[in-house]
């Protein structure tokens, strides 16, 4: 019966809360007018400037204002306040602050300063201040004031006031049905808890009670003067309360006695409830003991005495989602790594399809929604420029940044995967192999190479497959990828290679003859590397520039010439074998090689090499014959037979050579050598005093003294005789002054 009561106060309230909520939103709605006026606006900024402009604007904002309160009963007065004039705009005109709230209009019990001080200070957001008694002339009402700063959303710079007060008897017709027929007290609660306005003229709501109301609608009851009381209340959608508190006698006058009775009853069911209750758990126990004993023995659990059955059995389901979330949790975080393991084996072809489903593909996220695939392998060629090292670290970040760079090229038509240290793999899902889809792989391919190359310096290779339907042809596209990888040796193209491309590649041999190998291995052995180089340039040309010469071939043609270089090797003469490479590294260097221009670069570096060591060995030679001339001549310059011819018969060359050999090494001739020799030898022996001029003659190659005298005279200017005499003096000079 109660609750019978309290449902129909309730409902009564929601009928006043909604007319009242409707009012309340019609003045939020006049104030938001007001204050989107562009004449308010500018006469709140502007009240001192263009006088006549003002006035009008203040005339139409009065003729606005009487509007309002002409056409709404529910608003008794309505003013605006201007801050920079300190003056109040009614309906009737404008006046000075203070004269308008100390002659005009009172607030009951508040002088001017507190009511400006209450109004007019601070910003206010549709702000509602509780009933107060206001005093026009001899005229007295109790309104409920509406306070707006302006501009609307100003916290600092507040320019104005605007002003409502609303008329409480309206109010007071829209609640007084349900206050007639309850005789309860109705109060209105602002989001801020404050009373707005009440019906009661005697009590007053205890305010400790409106925190305690914190629920949307409802009722209870609590105690207020020594008197059980009964409140209602519901909320509307500004978070105002509307409360009803009524007398729990009014309404429990005729249910007292019932409730005595049904108290009485109660306890007699209480007490059989318990004794029933006591039967049925130890009843119901035994199923529940049973669940705790095999949770405990399939699990290994260990009951805490300190909890109940119902508890454990909650805590074993707790745990095991928690297990199950786990284990969820490990799969997901492995998912990537499943992810990419599959894609590697589906784009290599060992996958078998007809097992792989939609729900396995969804495990692992990968998602093919167009028919159409197409495979495409990018190679690290080179990464010098970006990493400092060559360690697996420095490799994962480059594939990483490739990756990353791919998939937001790609988008959603396909994957990338790291398939080897220096390769990754891209599978493209498209619908159709349209002009279209051609054109914007042929884009990606561009902008990876291009992004790649320029933002993070590295040198990438791109091969990309035909388009084929369905996951079974993924393995062939992927092959018909590696077939357009490995023509990069002719293809060394900047844009990608394509497998349509290679069409066109029919030669069926290449054009290095014997007689071109005997040829550059001949200059090869003459140290002259400007010949070997134009031979190599105009053997690529031939082959590679103006044939089709197929991959291949191509390879083999390297290796030919590898061949070439090989020979040259074995053939020189020399035993610093360990300045080069061994035989095995050069042929895995040349394998390495990404480009038919990389691999002539390859063979170019070795030919270089052997023509500089043979330039070398050639110096070295010529030096060494020059030491053994000398040597020579100072050997026999006392045999009567030295001459050009006889010194180049025993060196084996030509004299005419061996004239111009000599006369390059020492700047002078040969035969003025022999004679320097000739005569210094001479001079040690004149020095000496104990050989006579023919005997000196002899010993250095002359067989009389006449030829000595002449040669000796031609290069010293004195004769043999007039040299040992002014020796001879000299040397007696020499002892006196030691002496």
């Amino acid at each position: 019966m109660i609750i019978n009561e309290n449902k129909a106060n309730l409902g009564l309230l929601e009928q006043v809360k909604l007319v009242t909520e409707n009012r309340f939103n019609e003045v939020d709605k006049i104030a938001l007018q007001f204050a989107s006026d562009p004449k308010l606006q500018w006469s709140l900024n502007h009240i001192d400037e263009e006088y006549a402009q003002n006035q009008i604007n203040l005339l139409e904002i009065m003729n606005s204002i009487r509007s309002v309160t002409n056409t709404n009963s529910f608003i008794s007065h309505f003013f605006v306040y201007f801050k920079n004039t300190d003056s109040i705009l009614t309906a009737t005109g404008k006046a000075d602050l203070n004269m308008y709230f100390d002659d005009i209009f009172r607030f009951s019990g508040k002088s001017t300063e507190e009511v400006k001080r209450e109004l007019f200070t601070g910003d206010h957001l549709r702000t509602y201040l509780p009933s107060a008694e206001v005093r026009e002339k001899e005229k007295t009402s109790r309104v409920i004031t509406y306070i707006q700063s302006l501009p609307i959303g100003e916290i600092s710079n507040i320019s104005g006031y605007l002003v409502m007060l609303i008329n409480e008897q309206e109010i007071d017709q829209l609640i007084e049905q349900i206050e007639k027929l309850y005789h309860s007290d109705i109060y209105i609660v602002d989001e801020h808890q404050q009373i707005i306005m009440s019906t009661s003229k005697e009590n007053e709501l205890n305010k400790a009670i409106i925190p305690l109301i914190n629920m949307e609608s409802g009722y209870s009851s609590f105690r207020q003067n020594n008197e059980s009381m009964i409140l209602s209340h519901t909320t509307d959608n500004n978070g105002w309360k509307y409360i009803s508190v009524l007398p729990k006698k009014v309404v429990l006058k005729q249910i007292i006695m019932l409730k005595n009775w049904a108290l009485s009853l109660i306890l007699l069911l209480l007490f059989a409830g318990i004794i029933i209750s006591i039967v049925l758990a130890r009843r119901n126990y035994n199923p529940i003991r049973d669940v705790v004993k095999t949770i405990m023995e399939e699990n290994n659990y260990t009951k805490n005495l300190a909890i109940n059955e119902f508890d454990f059995i909650k805590q074993a389901i707790s745990n095991t989602f928690e297990e199950k979330n786990h284990l969820k949790e490990t799969v997901t975080q492995q998912t990537p790594v499943i992810q990419a393991n599959f894609l590697a084996r589906l784009i290599k072809g060992h996958v078998d399809v007809s097992d792989v489903n939609e729900d396995a593909l969804q495990f692992m996220g990968v998602h093919f929604k167009k028919d159409y695939f197409s495979v495409h392998i990018i190679e690290i060629d080179d990464c010098s420029q970006f990493v400092a090292d060559d360690t697996e670290r420095e490799w994962a970040l480059v594939r990483f940044i490739l990756s990353n760079l791919s998939r937001e090229l790609i988008g959603e038509d396909g994957y990338v995967v790291e398939m080897d240290r220096n390769r990754l793999g891209i599978l493209f899902n498209v619908s159709a192999p349209d002009d279209q889809t051609l054109a914007d792989r042929h884009t990606f391919v561009r902008n990876v190479k291009n992004y790649a190359q320029q933002r993070f310096k590295l040198k990438i290779t791109i091969a990309v497959s035909q388009f084929h339907p369905g996951m079974t042809e993924i393995g062939r596209c992927y092959r018909e990828a590696l077939v357009a990888f490995d023509s990069r040796l002719v293809f060394d193209s900047d844009e990608g290679i394509y497998y349509e491309q290679l069409g066109g590649l029919e030669q069926r041999d290449y054009q290095f003859a014997i007689e071109t190998e005997v040829q550059l291995m001949n200059y090869a052995k003459s140290g002259d590397y400007h010949q070997v180089e134009k031979m190599l340039d105009q053997i690529y040309e031939t082959n590679f520039l103006l044939g089709d010469i197929s991959p291949e071939l191509g390879k083999c043609l390297f290796y030919d010439l590898l061949s070439s270089v090989l020979k040259l090797r074995n053939g020189l003469k020399t035993n610093e074998h360990n300045a080069y490479e061994d035989m095995s590294e050069l042929v895995k260097r040349l394998s390495s090689c990404a480009t038919a221009m990389d691999m002539l670069q390859f063979i170019k570096a070795l030919y270089e090499d052997i023509c500089r060591h043979m330039q070398e060995e050639k110096n070295k030679y010529k030096d060494q014959m020059y030491e053994r001339i000398v040597v020579y001549i100072k050997h026999h310059y006392g045999d009567a037979n030295l001459s050009v011819a006889s010194i180049a018969d025993h060196f084996q060359i030509t004299p005419s050579y061996l004239s111009t050999y000599f006369k390059k090494h020492s700047g002078e001739k040969i035969s003025d050598f022999i004679a320097e020799v000739r005569i210094k030898e001479s001079k040690k022996m004149l020095i000496e005093q104990s050989f006579t001029l023919a005997e000196i003659a002899g010993k250095i190659g002359y067989a009389n003294d006449i030829g000595f005298v002449r040669l000796f005279k031609k290069h010293e200017g004195v004769t043999p005789g007039k040299y040992r005499e002014i020796a001879s003096r000299l040397t007696n000079m020499m002892e006196e002054a030691d002496g």
